[in-house]
């Protein structure tokens, strides 16, 4: 899909002030799937929307304070999106800082950014005593005052185990959905490839809302081995009493796999150990899988796969290509 220029500006302002439609927040999930760059952007923008929200102080400056603002309204000129948004973003952040000087410049958040590669995983403890695992490919950031609102953003996938504080409930954002702690251990899936956001819930519960409608919206309220499902177009599912074990297998190294489709198998495994692997066809992508791998090489994997589902594995050019047996 493609979304001219104009539109997609008004659409990620819309998204990020909580008044996009699901259709419309669809459209975002799929933009923000076309380019690993894209996540960064819609961040960015977040920021400086943030900083910009601030009254200006009372100087000779508010003229520049104004084109400040402008700058993150004004709709970019057709084909040329990513380079102008990137240039509107950056405009506004110098003005914001030049005119607003010190006292602006702390206004607007500072962020630490925990990231891991393919095949890497990540333990990290927040200042409140929150900690995080985070999977492969992933990333999670918090702003500067996070002691204060403790709000956390993921791309990807992390497992929380919470430091409850009931004056500071912990919120984390990813591109579609808002999770809420009540008081919780709980595991966030949220890929820019997938089609839909996981949450399932180790200890206590959480909230889960779409990200466009934000605290207003209708919660999900997920307990103790629920695992919460919210797709894109705004649906949400809840299956009771998962093996929540088997879902959080990853975090000491272990992929399980229960009745996956084979085509989101692969895409955890590209995750886990840097291969490029592609399916031949939809119908093959659509087989499922049930099985444990845990340090096991790519290639042990790859063949108890084509046992399993009934396959044959070849590699070219470097990737590998999962066939139809006679194929």
């Amino acid at each position: 899909m493609y979304l001219d220029d104009e539109r997609l500006y008004l659409l990620l302002d819309r998204y990020l002030a909580g008044e996009a439609s699901s259709t419309d927040a669809a459209a975002v999930q799929e933009w923000l799937a076309q380019d690993s760059d894209h996540p960064r952007l819609l961040d960015d923008l977040r920021l400086i929307r943030r900083a910009a929200a601030g009254r200006a102080p009372n100087s000779s400056t508010d003229g520049a304070w104004a084109k400040a603002v402008d700058a993150l309204r004004v709709a970019p000129q057709p084909r040329v999106s990513r380079r102008l948004l990137r240039a509107a973003l950056a405009a506004a952040a110098v003005v914001i800082a030049l005119i607003g000087g010190s006292a602006l410049l702390r206004r607007a958040p500072q962020w630490r950014e925990f990231a891991t590669t393919a095949a890497q995983r990540m333990v990290v403890r927040l200042p409140d005593g929150t900690q995080v695992t985070i999977a492969p490919r992933s990333r999670v950031r918090y702003a500067a005052d996070y002691g204060t609102h403790r709000d956390l953003y993921l791309d990807g996938e992390a497992y929380f185990q919470v430091a409850h504080d009931a004056r500071r409930p912990l919120r984390v954002h990813t591109a579609a959905s808002l999770t809420e702690d009540l008081g919780t251990a709980f595991a966030i899936r949220a890929y820019a490839d997938q089609v839909a956001t996981e949450v399932v819930v180790a200890e206590g519960r959480v909230a889960l809302r779409r990200a466009d409608t934000a605290a207003s919206g209708p919660a999900l309220l997920l307990g103790a081995r629920d695992l919460g499902r919210l797709e894109q177009d705004g649906g949400a599912t809840v299956r009771r009493g998962v093996d929540v074990a088997r879902q959080l297998a990853w975090t000491r190294g272990v992929l399980s796999f229960d009745g996956t489709p084979l085509g989101e198998v692969v895409r955890t495994l590209e995750r886990w150990y840097d291969v490029e692997i592609r399916v031949a066809d939809s119908a093959l992508a659509a087989r499922r899988l049930t099985a444990t791998f845990q340090n096991e090489s790519i290639d042990l994997v790859l063949q108890r796969i084509a046992l399993t589902v009934g396959l044959r594995v070849e590699r070219a050019d470097g990737s590998v290509i999962l066939l139809r047996n006679g194929r």
